[in-house]
């Protein structure tokens, strides 16, 4: 059975995400107030990057309270959250191991453990709620935003840019061809290196439709080694926009099977005699 690729609504594990952050949010804000309040207690006071350390974990805590809050409007606040959550992580387990503390340890691991719980909630509602058939879910996410970037019609779009890359992603999934993995490259470098073209440095799928437009503007104006790049976003734009059947009966067109004049119309193949036979025989 052939299931809808995408779905509007919250998934269950978008559900269970959104909880489990706001709890994981709260949790880091309550253990940031414990650790600038006891520092000794907590084993951070001989830290020599003690207040750098906790003030991440408030901000991480804070990034992901806020992406609690929402988990598709804030998708900037999400990403910095993950970001700082692991690097937190990280650090309150190195900090831990050089001086030896056992509190400060268990509290890196248990960082540790909520980003991988995390991340995989975050990976399987992605996975849930589109089921890409050719591209990860990051890429279709950069997909989306993609094609909700180079089509604009002023909100008299024929359909949404959701339906535009599952189109894509379905061509392709079914398309053999050496340039397959240039178009994921693609998708990459627009994602992590497209924004720091308009000097913001998150991915391009958080950005706003306006900043998005304006990275997009800058890799057409550039040119040179950018050019293909350009030409890859448009080129897939416009097959999934224009390939669709509820756009082209927007824009006015009709299939032939479907106009007056090819009712009963004789449609099979007309086989001519070969212009060139070879010799008898061969």
């Amino acid at each position: 059975m052939d299931y809808p690729v995408r779905v509007y609504g919250p998934n269950v594990y978008e559900l269970v995400l959104t909880k489990y952050l706001a709890g994981l949010g709260l949790l880091l804000l309550s253990w940031t107030v414990a650790a600038a309040l006891w520092p000794a207690t907590l084993a951070v006071a001989s830290t020599s990057a003690a207040g750098l350390l906790v003030g991440a974990t408030g901000a991480a805590a804070l990034a992901i309270v806020l992406a609690g809050a929402g988990l598709r409007q804030n998708r900037a606040a999400l990403d910095l959250g993950f970001a700082l959550l692991a690097a937190v992580a990280v650090a309150w387990t190195a900090a831990a191991i050089v001086e030896s503390e056992a509190i400060a340890l268990v509290a890196g691991g248990l960082m540790v453990a909520a980003f991988a719980i995390a991340w995989i909630l975050r990976h399987a509602a992605v996975q849930a709620r589109y089921k890409p058939r050719f591209f990860s879910p990051r890429q279709f996410e950069t997909l989306i935003q993609v094609a909700d970037t180079m089509i604009d019609g002023d909100g008299r779009e024929a359909i949404d840019s959701v339906d535009i890359a599952v189109r894509v992603d379905h061509l392709l999934a079914e398309t053999s061809s050496p340039a397959l993995p240039q178009i994921k490259l693609v998708l990459i470098l627009v994602e992590w290196v497209l924004p720091l073209l308009v000097v913001r440095p998150l991915p391009f799928s958080t950005l706003g439709s306006n900043v998005r437009r304006s990275a997009v503007e800058g890799v057409i104006g550039t040119g040179g080694f950018l050019r293909p790049v350009a030409r890859t976003l448009k080129v897939l734009s416009c097959v999934g926009y224009y390939g669709n059947p509820e756009t082209m009966r927007g824009l006015g067109y009709v299939p032939f099977d479907e106009r007056p004049r090819a009712i009963g119309v004789d449609q099979s193949p007309v086989h001519y005699p070969d212009p060139f036979p070879g010799p008898p025989g061969s």
